[in-house]
């Protein structure tokens, strides 16, 4: 059985604080989220002009397991994000 490899998306830094594109917003530590097509998308910030997005188990178990990120602080500014 082989494994589907998903593809991830790399965004320039004018297309991702596009707010015509979708809503955007920092998280905290070196995480970011935007909605795409009305899905929210994981990135971090690759380097000062882009994005890269990160698979969306990858974000949650980061959260889950960090012990130097302030997770709560993380997960308050996603449910905001989500809520909008």
């Amino acid at each position: 059985m082989s494994k589907q490899r998903k593809h991830m998306h790399s965004l320039q830094k004018k297309v991702f604080e596009d707010e015509t594109v979708g809503a955007y917003a920092a998280l905290g530590g070196p995480f970011f989220v935007k909605k795409i097509l009305g899905e929210a998308a994981f990135y971090v910030q690759a380097s000062a002009t882009v994005y890269q997005q990160i698979p969306t188990d990858c974000f949650e178990q980061t959260i889950n397991r960090s012990r130097s990120l302030d997770t709560a602080s993380i997960k308050k500014r996603l449910e905001l994000f989500n809520g909008q």
